[in-house]
């Protein structure tokens, strides 16, 4: 076949007349014109007559020239009258000419040549298709020899068409063709594909076989579906049958799915185990199973599928020998019930396509039909006498699990009467197996359950719905773990669900369940201690976060007031003398130590409140150095001379030489951390002996070896409160050496305090926690002090402890790790001990006095370090307003007190002071607003001078309510005054203004539904002050 892009030329010029094939053909009305054209020797002339179309072009295009029919001009005229045949044919059809069958054919049969196509054009048939030549020769040569047509009907061959080999069918005739001598010297071809037909017809023959087979056992039908599929091994090359019984459920690994038929694959192959269990296996084809039962539908497995691939090689693939693409999965599964599962190869030269998949589907359900016909009265029995053996299997397996059952179950007749219950339910109710009916049940429920259970027996009895009730028993038991909520054990409970057996509309078994829910009903009571344990946390923070805002506002307000006072002080003309100027300095001083001692008490609340922080974040580090347990004590002792000075204090301290030999003088201690110790717990003992009689105070230490737990004071057994940590060790220490001792410094501090009840011990060292509500009113400080100690002394590998006794006082008690070391190996490393504290101390409140405008004995009490007992007054600005107020002040705070009155003093008020509401009432009943003072009240009764021992009746304008106080309230007092002005007591109503550090909304509030009149909160200034006062008066 030459080469189509020079063939057209070669024609051209043969033909003589430079014409292009590839114009249009010429109309007929030409071709009329120009009979004899067709017939010219030696002319192309008669190609015109050839539709120019892609597929013919091929045909002008060969190099005819080197095969034996030559080039175009040069065909014989029967030739060309076959080759026009041909082109203008609608049927597949093509020419096989002269001894070498060369060929040429027209688009319709160039399909059927797949991919031989175009390379048989202009080539001899057998030089193309030598691997059929066998099979079409003999029909070429019947041709020649007889001269006739031979008809040919499924010629099976296979082409390579579609990117594999396929094999086809085909159907047409051979007809004889003559040259111009009469010779016969080809064939005429045509021909079109029958080979869906065909292979449908070869399919269909394997379903009919199976559709022959007459009723036989099951194990005979298998055998004949074997035959039926092995007949047609082109299109099933192997098959694989496997039988389910629904009815192996003795075990959870007996088999129940079991191969009966294997085509072309080995007993032992991996593809196809014997038997397996359907449910669980992983081997081979079974888990496919599984899938297709649980779809109901075939799957069509590819082969070069990775999970599946190798477990496919060694199959003795018969029909074409070759692997197929795919092989299928089939349920066999009639009307719900599940016969087997089939492998069935496929045709490895055909695609999977619908008439296959059709097929597949018309054998199984053949298959399905066949098996199900086949089962036999023998199987039958089997069946029912399986299905009798596990009823009596599930039977034992219910009484087993009644038996085994957490839960107690018993059947009650009408009367009561227990027809049966398992050992459980007479564990659970603790009761009598001798006596088995509903009186002893009842008997053993809570006495105020009986009632309430019989009523609901008599109910379900009657026909009533099922029943659940948690019922409380008369005995006791005891939980797991005891916390100390947990004083006695708990009460027991039960779950319990009863329903009653209907027939006939009337109650014959009453079915009850019980189950033990004491643990579960214990648990609910943890969880509602825990959820009111938060809630008590919650409202210790919401207290702490009071006392820490009333522990700075006050300090603050004082400050405030001072600050205003030394800066006003230069506004009032002074005598131009010296005197007056250095009283007025001395004034200046002493409110400025008094804003230092203000400051210092901030301080300390602050520094308590980032410690916590601190404590919180784990961000407090132990950082032992040489130190000497009694300088420590001594220089601690040392910072309180003023405090100790200004209350008639005495602080011993004592080293306990109780183990002598113990004595070493240098350990290993942080020095800061303990002297922080020292100082909360004598800072505690000094607050609460100051108002004693006895003030005294004892700071014992020693040593020991040994952890001590326990210490005998004067009070009792002190006893460590447990640690929060498993097993507390400092781990800031170092390792022991050889010349070191693992020693336990012990600190007790005594004093002679009111003493606490047990109750208010067991609230100390606790987060937000003081001993009452009322405390830091009383005696002030955050509430920290004593939790911030214990967390530093665990941290140390030590504990704290208290032991106290009412009327006596107490004894605080820690201790911390330590480890003994020689002054010589470590020069002590230099530690800068706290200032001297300068915290408010409130000492003992002197009895309430009435002062004058100029009088310089106002009873303050603030037990401040160095702040000077009398301050002069220091007149404010002058206001064209009126300020001559006549003034109660009720507050507890003496710097508070002493500052305020001082303020108001300058501002030409008349003040007098209460301590708090008790003696405010005091006041009251002596005041000319008391119904029995009103009577010849005069002015000189209001005197500045006169003492309150007088029996003048002070004025009352304005009363100034402070609310946190001892003895009574602001709250108490203002409701109590309101109450006097009802009774008529008192003549008028009194305005009140509250003064005071509480400034959440809900305590603003209260203030207001107790009666007073406005509200200030501190810190404020004087001229705030003032100017609320008039509001509130005038």
């Amino acid at each position: 076949m030459g080469d189509a892009s020079t063939a057209g030329p070669e024609v051209d010029n043969a033909a003589g007349h430079g014409e292009n094939l590839k114009d249009s053909s010429p109309s007929l009305s030409d071709q009329s014109q120009q009979p004899s054209a067709f017939l010219t020797r030696r002319s192309a002339a008669w190609t015109d007559t050839i539709p120019r179309t892609e597929h013919n072009f091929l045909f002008l295009n060969c190099d005819y020239g080197t095969t034996s029919l030559g080039p175009l001009p040069d065909w014989q005229s029967s030739l060309r009258f076959y080759a026009s045949m041909v082109f203008a044919d609608s049927r597949g059809a093509g020419v096989y000419w002269g001894p070498e069958r060369v060929a040429f054919y027209n688009a319709a049969f160039a399909p059927l040549l797949g991919a031989m196509h175009p390379s048989l054009m202009g080539r001899g048939f057998n030089e193309v298709f030598p691997e059929v030549s066998a099979t079409f020769e003999p029909i070429f040569q019947e041709v020649e020899s007889t001269g006739k047509t031979v008809d040919v009907n499924e010629i099976h061959v296979f082409l390579e068409r579609n990117g594999y080999l396929e094999e086809v069918f085909f159907v047409g005739q051979f007809i004889p063709l003559r040259d111009d001598c009469g010779q016969i010297r080809g064939c005429y071809n045509t021909v079109f594909e029958a080979t869906q037909q065909i292979l449908r017809r070869r399919r269909r023959k394997v379903v009919d076989r199976i559709g022959e087979i007459p009723k036989l056992t099951v194990g005979d039908t298998l055998d004949r579906f074997s035959e039926a599929l092995g007949t047609d091994p082109e299109d099933i090359p192997a098959a694989l049958l496997y039988s389910y019984d629904e009815l192996a459920h003795e075990s959870e690994e007996s088999p129940n799915i079991f191969l009966q038929v294997a085509i072309g694959v080995r007993k032992d192959h991996p593809c196809a185990p014997s038997h397996a269990r359907l449910e669980t296996c992983q081997a081979g084809l079974v888990p496919l199973f599984r899938h297709v039962r649980h779809t109901g539908k075939p799957y069509a497995l590819s082969t070069t599928d990775k999970r599946y691939k190798e477990i496919l090689d060694g199959i003795d693939w018969h029909g074409f020998g070759e692997r197929p693409r795919e092989v299928v999965i089939c349920p066999l599964i009639i009307s719900g019930q599940v016969l087997g599962f089939s492998m069935l190869g496929t045709n490895p030269r055909r695609l999977y396509d619908e008439s296959i998949e059709q097929s597949i589907s018309d054998l199984t359900r053949q298959m399905e039909v066949k098996w199900l016909n086949a089962i036999s009265s023998e199987q039958a029995e089997r069946r029912e006498q399986i299905l009798e053996r596990r009823l009596t299997v599930s039977e034992q397996r219910q009484r087993h699990l009644a038996a085994s059952a957490p839960m107690g179950m018993a059947q009650i007749e009408p009367n009561g009467t227990f027809v049966w219950a398992n050992d459980q339910f007479f564990e659970i109710m603790e009761m009598d197996p001798a006596k088995p009916n509903i009186d002893e049940f009842q008997r053993l429920l809570a006495p105020e359950a009986r009632e309430e259970h019989r009523t609901t027996f008599e109910a379900l009895m009657g026909g009533a719905p099922r029943a659940i009730r948690e019922w409380r028993l008369d005995r006791r038991w005891s939980p797991p773990v005891r916390d100390d909520e947990d004083t006695e054990p708990s009460s027991a409970w039960i779950l319990g669900v009863a329903l009653p057996l209907m027939e006939n509309g009337n109650a014959k078994l009453l079915m009850a369940y019980v189950t033990d829910i004491s643990r579960q009903k214990w648990a609910e009571a943890v969880q509602t201690r825990n959820a009111a344990a938060a809630t008590l946390a919650k409202k210790r923070q919401e207290d702490f976060i009071d006392v820490t805002s009333h522990e700075m506002r006050n300090p603050l307000s004082a400050i405030s007031q001072l600050a205003d006072s030394i800066a006003t002080s230069l506004d009032t003309d002074l005598p131009d003398s010296l005197e007056a100027w250095q009283h007025a300095a001395r004034e200046s001083a002493a409110a400025a130590s008094t804003i230092l001692s203000c400051a210092a008490h901030q301080k300390r609340v602050i520094d308590d409140v980032l410690m916590l922080s601190r404590l919180d974040s784990r961000m407090v580090s132990i950082n032992p150095v040489l130190g000497q347990p009694g300088k420590i004590v001594a220089d601690t002792i040392k910072m309180f001379d003023g405090e100790v000075k200004m209350n008639d204090l005495q602080i011993t301290a004592v080293k306990d030489d109780s183990e002598s030999n113990l004595d070493r003088a240098w350990m290993l201690v942080d020095v800061s951390r303990l002297t922080q110790i020292l100082l909360n717990f004598i800072s505690n003992a000094i607050k609460y002996t100051a108002s004693q009689a006895v003030r005294e105070i004892c700071v014992r230490y020693g040593q020991q070896k040994k952890r001590p737990n326990r210490m005998a004071t004067a009070f009792g057994d002190l006893s460590m409160v447990p640690s929060k940590l498993c097993s507390p060790i400092n781990e800031a220490l170092p390792e022991l050496r050889d010349n070191d001792e693992k020693l336990y410094l012990y600190f007790c501090i005594q004093d002679t305090g009111p003493g606490l009840t047990a109750s208010a011990t067991s609230k100390l060292f606790q987060r937000f926690s003081q001993v009452s509500p009322r405390t830091h009113v009383n005696y002030a400080g955050s509430g920290l002090g004593l939790y911030i100690s214990r967390e530093l002394a665990e941290k140390q590998g030590g504990g704290v402890g208290v032991a106290s006794r009412p009327g006596e006082g107490s004894v605080f008690a820690f201790y911390i790790e330590t480890r003994t070391a020689v002054a010589s190996e470590q020069e002590p490393e230099d530690f800068a001990l706290p200032a001297p504290r300068m915290v408010a101390q409130l000492g003992r409140r002197p009895a309430p006095t009435v002062q004058s405008a100029s009088s310089e004995h106002t009873s303050t009490g603030a037990g401040l370090p160095n702040a000077q007992p009398g301050l002069p007054d220091a007149p404010s600005k002058a206001t064209s307003e009126r300020n001559g107020f006549n003034v109660i002040i009720v507050e507890d705070n003496l710097v508070n007190q002493k500052i305020l009155a001082k303020q108001l003093r300058s501002a030409k008020c008349i003040v007098t002071v209460a301590n708090h509401g008790k003696e405010a009432l005091e006041l009251l009943e002596k005041a000319n607003c008391w119904r029995h003072n009103t009577v010849g009240d005069d002015d000189d009764a209001n005197d500045i001078d006169s003492p309150l021992e007088q029996n003048a009746s002070p004025k009352v304008d304005v009363i100034l309510m402070d609310i946190e106080m001892p003895i009574m309230n602001g709250l108490d007092c203002t409701r109590r005054i309101r109450s006097l002005e009802k009774e008529q007591q008192i003549s008028r109503r009194l305005p009140i203004i509250a003064v005071t550090a509480n400034v959440r909304e809900e305590q603003q509030q209260l203030t207001f539904d107790a009666g007073v009149d406005s509200f200030l909160s501190k810190p404020f200034t004087v001229t705030e002050l003032l100017a609320k006062m008039r509001e509130v008066v005038l």
